[in-house]
């Protein structure tokens, strides 16, 4: 542990070219030198091609963001109900105000709020937009600013406030999901500025049970990376503006800070996981920056430091271009935030950690769950560094990526980050999945498509995660009807439902067969079937999103059924192959909570309900070992032993061991591996010349990686190896979704019972190393369950053996 350091550590507010110019400061005239020196210590050397201050780069941006800006832009925006970013643009202004003294910015969000309350006075109906949970918070923030600096008189807009906080008030939101930590911010805020409001009371009975729901549990069940950034960020807040700091200075929530400095890489990113996009950045550095002065820790603030270090050369282009782009811009006004912090005053720092599988608690108030399974040696950028999810439950999961690996990165490259957003199926994973095989394409059939036009598919949802029904049996479920959700379709596209039923280990139940009109909502109607029999027929008028409702209902116990689901095809008028139309299946739980009012799921998922038996981590050295063992791995019945070894060198090496289950019959197992692009291969190798692959960042795709200095990163190749076996099959398949990555993988055939082992040797090299050079000096042999795997590298040798039985070892000559 350290001791107290001789001087403050201070935040970015004290920046030479925005320093405020209020008493308060000039009181504190005698640190500033000691707070610029924090700076340089704590932040260290800028970006060279910059070579600006932290406040300095955030303000830039916030200026081409909001460009160009104009007070005819923003009623547009508020006529068009734009609540949600109209309202953070004028906190992220005011929040520049106060950063930086520039009376511009202050300026800005007085013009802003004085045109949303003209408009909202003119007509309610403008005060609620989509995704609206965050406004309450921003309109209160910047209702306190206006008023402490004079530009509100008396109780001017007063009146407004309130109506805009009612209008906004669902007092049975309790829920941890991040939008009731929003609505709780908000409401706490709006108490404070208002305690005599005819409602306050009722504001400050809410905010006070959200507190305890969430509280109890010293946790929240989210399971994605941003999200969980949002959460946290709100609950120090709240915990700030409403006296219970002290709340969260115990060692109970400072074990659960601390999940989250264990999950960050060695070079600083915050690997995603859960529904979630790469990479989540603002958010988590003023989260940590917070979480520094609350613990007196100063690991947390060097967990800020290395993420705004690293991420900086590496931002999307969407985040400095210039255009009136107002969800980028106001992300800005995290770093004009930290700015506002008290100098931090360092008490303790973290000890530097290795591999671990960290924990959780769970809503229902279960603990000790295994959460984020970790593989390093270090802490120290450059370090390789493995983060497999185990926990994927809770808030935005994704339930069929449970074991994968979803994060890997050597010296500061991030190798493979996710597939990004609403990417749910377990193919979209790196791991061993077991599935019927359909033709053209593994693991992808291409008949199995869902664009595919004339074609009747069966899906289903997986109704596992909905509320439960009965205090005594946890396995009881219910629904009260179904929605059919269509999207993107084009006009006059036809779909065809038929047989709504139940499906699990009781067999499969009709719902509805389709032969009547009965408990159908509007907008369908009777067609005859090729069977002879009837099925339902839609028609999409236009290409907006659909609403078709079924009112059915039933309860069951899981041990019966499990999925929901239907027979149904889709063609166009204009008779062509494929039509890119989004189907989602939703079925309404009996029990409805906030956020947790329906399951959904696209249509095509392949399911898997695996659940972790065991898991754990070992170092040795520099090397790290992790075991994770999945029960009822993709198909009931059947199991996954999942053994990992990642070297000093960066090499990870997979040991599978997969025991198919007895309803395997016919089935595929596969090796797979996403590589966002891929470039070279061999028989039973495949490699890509590394670079950026971010969701809806264009522009960079293919660009290299940067370190902290800006310099690319040469380490940033990468090659997937899979051990040759008899009766075994290697290829690629090019993918459609998301960032259309290219899954490469080794399958072949099972037969129920009989345990097979696939071997997967990953190595990140250097643009001066050749693939197949290293792909020659592979070689991987599984013999009575032992794997070895021997890599000659840089003129060393290094070999590598896993056992079945949990032993293991890395040898060097």
């Amino acid at each position: 542990m350290l001791g107290k350091p001789e001087n403050p550590v201070c935040p970015l507010s004290y920046n030479k070219p925005y320093q405020k110019k209020s008493s308060m400061i000039q009181k504190l005239s005698a640190s500033i030198f000691l707070c610029l020196w924090g700076i340089v210590s704590v932040y260290g050397n800028l970006h060279p091609v910059i070579d600006k201050d932290p406040l300095s780069i955030a303000v830039e941006a916030f200026d081409n963001q909001t460009h160009p800006y104009s007070k005819e832009r923003i009623q547009k925006e508020i006529q068009n109900r734009n609540v949600r970013w109209t309202t953070h643009l004028m906190t992220a202004a005011g929040t520049f105000y106060e950063a930086t003294g520039q009376k511009r910015f202050l300026d800005m969000s007085e013009e802003i709020f004085r045109c949303a309350v003209t408009a909202w006075e003119k007509d309610e109906q403008l005060m609620r937009g989509r995704d609206d949970f965050f406004s309450t918070r921003n309109v209160a923030a910047t209702y306190k600013l206006l008023k402490k600096e004079g530009r509100l008189k008396g109780n001017e807009a007063r009146r407004i406030v309130i109506r805009f906080a009612d209008l906004h008030f669902e007092p049975h939101f309790i829920t941890d999901h991040n939008q009731g930590q929003e609505r709780a911010l908000g409401f706490t805020r709006m108490y404070n500025l208002f305690p005599d409001a005819p409602n306050a009371n009722l504001w400050k009975a809410y905010t006070d049970t959200m507190w305890n729901f969430w509280y109890a549990n010293k946790d929240v069940d989210e399971t994605a990376t941003l999200y969980s950034a949002i959460h946290l960020n709100d609950i120090i807040t709240i915990a700030q503006e409403s006296g219970r700091t002290e709340l969260l200075q115990t060692p109970e929530i400072e074990q659960w800070f601390s999940r989250y400095l264990h999950q960050q890489a060695p070079s600083g990113y915050m690997p995603e996981y859960g529904d979630d996009f790469f990479f989540a950045y603002f958010e988590w550095i003023v989260v940590f920056e917070k979480m520094a002065r609350l613990t007196g820790n100063a690991s947390y603030q060097e967990a800020a430091r290395k993420l705004y270090k690293t991420g900086l050369p590496n931002l999307p282009e969407k985040y400095t271009k210039r255009g009136w782009f107002l969800r980028d811009a106001c992300e800005w006004a995290s770093i004009a935030e930290i700015a506002l912090l008290p100098p931090f005053i360092p008490k303790t720092s973290t000890p530097d950690w290795g591999a671990m599988v960290t924990t959780r608690t769970n809503r229902e108030g279960q603990s000790g769950i295994p959460d984020q399974l970790l593989l390093t040696a270090s802490h120290v950028p450059g370090t390789p560094f493995v983060m497999s999810d185990l926990y994927a439950e809770g808030s935005h999961k994704h339930p069929n990526l449970r074991g994968t690996i979803n994060y890997f990165e050597t010296d500061c490259c991030p190798h493979f980050h996710g597939v990004q957003r609403h990417a749910t199926d377990m193919r979209h994973g790196n791991t061993v999945i077991l599935m019927k095989e359909e033709s053209n394409g593994f693991p992808f059939g291409e008949g199995s498509n869902r664009w595919l036009t004339n074609r009747w598919f069966t899906d289903w949802i997986d109704f596992s995660s909905s509320t439960h029904i009965s205090e005594s049996d946890p396995q009881m479920r219910g629904f009260q009807s179904i929605t059919f959700r269509f999207q993107n379709g084009q006009p006059g596209e036809v779909i065809c439902i038929d047989k709504v039923r139940l499906r699990g280990k009781a067999g499969e139940k009709i719902l509805h067969d389709c032969n009547t009109l009965d408990a159908w909502g509007d907008g369908v109607e009777l067609a005859d079937n090729e069977k002879g029999g009837k099925m339902i027929r839609i028609t999409l008028k236009d290409n907006s999103i659909h609403f078709i409702n079924l009112k059915v209902a039933a309860d069951f116990s899981l041990n019966d059924y499990r999925y929901i689901g239907c027979d149904w095809k889709h063609y166009t008028t204009d008779d062509r192959i494929k039509s890119p139309m989004s189907f989602k299946i939703r079925a309404y739980n009996k029990i409805r909570k906030p956020v947790e009012d329906y399951v959904h799921e696209e249509v095509g998922v392949l399911f898997n309900p695996n659940i972790v038996r065991t898991a754990k981590v070992v170092n040795k050295g520099k090397d790290s070992y992790g075991e994770v063992i999945l029960d009822n791995h993709c198909v009931d019945g059947s199991t996954l032993q999942r053994r990992m070894v990642l070297t000093a060198e960066g090499i990870l090496i997979l040991q599978d061991h997969l025991i198919p289950g007895e309803d395997t019959e016919g089935y595929t197992a596969g090796s797979i591996w996403q590589l966002y692009q891929m470039d070279e291969r061999g028989e039973n190798w495949f490699s890509t010349h590394g670079g950026k692959k971010i969701y809806r960042d264009t522009p960079n795709a293919g660009q290299p990686w940067k370190d902290a200095s800006g310099n690319e990163i040469e380490k940033r190749q990468l090659l997937v190896y899979f051990e040759k076996q008899p009766d075994r099959s290697y290829g690629f398949q090019k993918q459609e979704y998301t960032i259309q990555p290219t899954t490469v993988f080794s399958k072949q055939c099972v037969t129920p019972f009989e345990p097979l082992t696939f071997v997967t040797v990953i190595v990140p090299y250097s643009i001066k190393e050749k693939a197949a050079d290293i792909a020659q000096s592979l070689s991987a042999r599984t013999q009575d369950g032992c794997s070895t795997v021997q890599i000659k590298n840089n003129k060393e040798e290094i070999t590598v053996q896993i056992n079945m039985k949990g032993s293991w070892n890395v040898f060097r000559k």
